[in-house]
């Protein structure tokens, strides 16, 4: 099937496809009439709407290089028989290992330390760090990134509890964490981290209801979709003292437009890197193709996306 390339993609990728011997299948744009393609491969830049359906007649995979799909209008693809599908185990430890990496800054407070040591104040006027085991941890979205968050955190001494409406009672069991609802959770916890995909039920999920429900001041961590947060939520809660610290490595635009809170201590803030790592690029280059492969093989897909997780 003729599969057509719309975002730059790791070496590895195109060395691979040399030597399988794929490289006929596979053109970028322009190299190809668009009544031709059938299969897609993106990544983040590309904003799959209708207009784009409408350009490839042919299609009948998407295939998204990475975890997030919002950028892709699923509803859209399904009611013209598209399929969708990520690649969602290559950004999972990277990207759990960059959460973890964020909540120990957080309270252990590097950002506020560095400050202290440029300035003078030592620790004067430097609040406690926490240990992990005060930790009372609300992971939102125990999946592939979410549960290898929390199985670190319980390790670590914390308490942790799970919100995630898809997870079976044995899946429940498996990943060895309790579901608690999300606004009881919120209630219960003081440190909320979030790993579930953009959709329309989760866009703003921290949003004013969220904040009005805190039963005390939290640290929050965003590392999964920038619409899941709302920032200036985020800006009244730190303002008001309802937020201990957050760290958000994504955001509603990226790249981020400077907003007039960025430089409080309290907030951390990363481009979008939570997999950002060489090894996480080898295994999207590698995930992507196998997706490709046995889509070619059996007319299988492997992890497809489906319509309850649309996006507008």
């Amino acid at each position: 099937m003729k599969t057509l390339v719309l975002e730059p993609m790791p070496e590895l990728f195109w060395h691979e496809l040399d030597r399988h011997g794929w490289a006929p299948f596979f053109y970028s744009d322009g190299n190809l009439s668009d009544s031709q393609v059938e299969i897609i491969i993106i990544r983040t830049a590309t904003h799959f709407d209708a207009s784009m359906f409408e350009r490839f007649p042919r299609l009948k995979l998407i295939i998204r290089a990475g975890s997030g799909f919002d950028n892709i209008a699923i509803a859209e693809a399904q009611k013209r028989g598209v399929a969708v599908c990520n690649t969602p185990e290559a950004n999972a430890q990277s990207a759990y290992e960059h959460t973890l990496s964020l909540i120990l800054a957080l309270i252990k407070r590097h950002q506020q330390g560095k400050a202290a040591v440029i300035n003078g104040s030592w620790k004067r006027q430097l609040p406690s760090c926490w240990e992990v085991s005060d930790l009372k941890v609300l992971v939102v979205g125990v999946g592939r990134v979410g549960s290898r968050v929390a199985k670190a955190l319980q390790f670590l001494g914390a308490q942790v509890r799970g919100v995630d409406p898809y997870l079976s009672a044995q899946q429940w069991r498996q990943r060895d964490v309790s579901p608690i609802p999300y606004i009881e959770g919120v209630k219960w916890a003081n440190c909320i981290t979030f790993h579930c995909p953009l959709s329309n039920e989760t866009f703003h999920y921290f949003g004013m209801q969220t904040l009005a429900s805190l039963t005390q001041p939290i640290w929050l961590v965003n590392t999964s979709r920038g619409g899941v947060v709302d920032e200036e939520v985020v800006q009244n809660a730190l303002q008001s003292g309802m937020l201990l610290g957050a760290a958000m490595d994504v955001f509603q635009q990226e790249p981020w437009p400077r907003a007039s809170f960025s430089g409080d201590e309290k907030l951390f803030l990363t481009p979008h890197i939570g997999a950002f790592t060489e090894k996480a690029k080898q295994r999207m280059a590698l995930e992507t193709l196998d997706v490709w492969q046995r889509f070619l093989k059996t007319g299988k897909v492997i992890s497809p996306i489906e319509k309850k997780f649309a996006f507008r």
